[in-house]
């Protein structure tokens, strides 16, 4: 249960992170390279990976050209960052998305999927504020979030997420169960690991909440924080629409 004790996900099996969340990264990071320079940004840009997690895109995105910088506000995540190999061309930093670093100020943000955990709208309005603030004038964001309506059509009929995987400390089994919160938007889940080795069985079991994203308050937010030129997608590849997939890739530019 949450009881202010951190998700397993992010600290007591962080190690298992990448293994349970795999990802097309060296194409999405193709992508997200095309959104900087296309908006203007140099090949050596100053990114900052906003919730950077355990290192993989901020990793690829230096072996890229750019500059990055990553946080995370998991110890455990930016652990297994650092041991990833190319890390050293990586700053990596512990804070969270409402106190990004100071200046010098960034060319561009990468935020993604991380949104999703904040659940008031003061620390949402917040967290817009600090993307503007270290971002230079003409700066771009770039955001990965839940839609919300997507999220529903797809945890519908797909409530249960199970995933098993075979690592060098045993056999790891992972569940997730998502119940829909229709009045708030949120996702209430239920999160369960069980890393069994030999006849010894580990149990982590979590419960959290989500809050997913509309299309209108991300316009609201992205306003009033300063961003112009908002551009909305299905994923980080510009061919795909928005309504294809359960995510909303928003491309911003600060005014």
């Amino acid at each position: 249960m949450s009881d202010g004790a951190a998700r397993p996900f992010y600290g007591r099996f962080a190690w298992a992170y990448d293994l349970l969340s795999d990802r097309p990264i060296i194409e999405e990071c193709a992508h997200i390279a095309s959104i900087i320079v296309d908006r203007g940004l140099p090949p050596d840009a100053r990114v900052l990976d906003a919730g950077c997690g355990t290192g993989r895109y901020a990793v690829e995105l230096a072996r890229r050209g750019f500059r990055v910088t990553g946080l995370d506000a998991s110890d455990d995540l930016l652990a297994v960052a650092r041991r990833r190999p190319g890390a050293t061309s990586v700053a990596f930093l512990l804070a969270d998305l409402t106190s990004l670093p100071p200046p010098p100020p960034h060319d561009a943000v990468l935020c993604r999927g991380v949104l999703n955990d904040v659940l008031e709208d003061r620390l949402r309005r917040d967290a817009f504020l600090a993307f503007a603030r270290t971002l230079k004038r003409g700066g771009v964001l770039t955001l990965d979030v839940r839609d919300w309506e997507a999220t529903v059509s797809r945890k519908s009929r797909e409530p249960v997420l199970e995933k098993t995987v075979e690592t060098a400390h045993g056999t790891l089994a992972y569940r997730s169960e998502t119940r829909l919160e229709h009045g708030s938007r949120q996702l209430r889940i239920a999160e369960q690991h069980r890393l069994t080795a030999g006849k010894e069985t580990i149990s982590a079991d979590y419960d959290f909440v989500m809050r997913c994203w509309t299309r209108e308050e991300l316009d609201g937010l992205l306003v009033a924080a300063g961003f112009v030129e908002l551009e909305y997608r299905g994923s980080y590849d510009r061919a795909v629409p928005v309504g294809a997939t359960d995510r909303l890739v928003i491309v911003a530019t600060r005014a």
